[in-house]
């Protein structure tokens, strides 16, 4: 038998009744015998007992006097008991809530083992569930991880993979496929939980891209000297956006939906420009991206410091990430130019 929870109490209920069909067969089996005496095999014995007990009815195999018929009405009766009980134990516990949520399970566990360059999110709150729901937006695959009864079903009713566990488990982390993963999202409400996330998810894959979320912002430091690459508290960047969309509020509204990449028709991003590619090396004027794929140059990164004063004359190297403003088919035409 199998290992698991599920089929230990399988295994668990149905031995009463296969115990007692056993024995059925070989009180069957010995009783036929005696009957017959020397004139019947033990063949003949064991084929009585089988088709007695699945009333299948071909017929005596050599006659029985009365206390024959009393051993096929006993094996009769215990057969046909035990063996029906024992289907009926099978096909509930096939039928059961438990079994067709393991059955789930090991199906999403499947789908996620078949992912790459996914994204980790850590914490389905309020704030989990934002992150995802972009996710969703931009089409980008990702995992929950939630240790929550709760969070599990909201997760299956919208049909996103999800992974019950606690995320600070190396265990758990290995099981949402963290080695593969593009980047994680840590959004639990607790500081020190998601302190043991960022290191447990650094030391298993030490090239994931981590930003999480921080309740204290004295905790920010913290998080990114355990290895988160962005530490944001979403009270200060809530307080911002709201003295930002009293000061200006047109640039906040354009920046929040060119941000939101989903259906917007606009949206910003940031293309790194790969080694060997037809970008690096090159002048901005030279590759003239807003005629060749319609997109508006905004700015220039380099080892995230803002380039000033970028003209056409200014050189690309591998590694430079290019922030543009441009519809969907458009950021994906530069990518293919910039990378590698």
């Amino acid at each position: 038998m199998s290992s698991s929870p599920t089929h230990k109490a399988l295994w668990t209920r149905v031995q009463l009744p296969v115990l007692t069909l056993a024995a059925t067969h070989v009180i069957g089996l010995i009783g036929f015998k005696l009957v017959w005496g020397p004139t019947a095999s033990w063949m003949d014995a064991l084929f009585m007992t089988f088709i007695t007990v699945t009333s299948i009815g071909y017929g005596e195999v050599h006659p029985l006097g009365t206390a024959g018929r009393l051993v096929a009405m006993f094996v009769a009766a215990g057969g046909l008991g035990s063996a029906a009980f024992t289907f009926t134990i099978i096909l509930e516990h096939i039928t059961s809530d438990t079994v067709r949520a393991e059955r789930r399970r090991r199906k999403m566990q499947k789908q996620i083992e078949a992912l790459e360059q996914h994204y980790i999110v850590a914490g389905i709150g309020r704030v989990g569930r934002e992150a995802a729901h972009e996710l969703i937006a931009i089409g980008a695959p990702f995992v929950v991880v939630d240790p929550a009864d709760a969070s599990q079903s909201y997760c299956a009713e919208r049909g996103w993979l999800f992974v019950q566990g606690d995320a600070t488990e190396d265990s758990v982390l290995e099981r949402a496929a963290v080695r593969r993963a593009k980047g994680l999202i840590v959004t639990t409400a607790n500081d020190a939980t998601n302190l043991f996330v960022v290191l447990s998810a650094r030391m298993l894959n030490p090239t994931l891209y981590i930003a999480s979320r921080a309740v204290d912002h004295a905790a920010t430091v913290k998080l990114e000297r355990a290895g988160a690459n962005r530490a944001i508290s979403p009270y200060a960047i809530g307080g911002r956006r709201l003295a930002h969309l009293m000061v200006n509020p047109r640039v906040v509204d354009f920046l929040e939906t060119a941000l939101r990449r989903g259906k917007e028709s606009l949206g910003v991003d940031a293309v790194v420009v790969g080694p060997g590619s037809k970008a690096d090396g090159a002048t901005v004027g030279s590759l003239a991206l807003k005629e060749t794929t319609g997109v508006t140059l905004l700015a220039l990164l380099r080892h995230g410091v803002p380039v000033a004063d970028v003209r056409g004359d200014t050189l690309l190297a591998a590694g430079d990430y290019v922030l543009v403003l441009g519809t969907a088919p458009q950021l994906l035409t530069l990518e293919t130019i910039l990378a590698r």
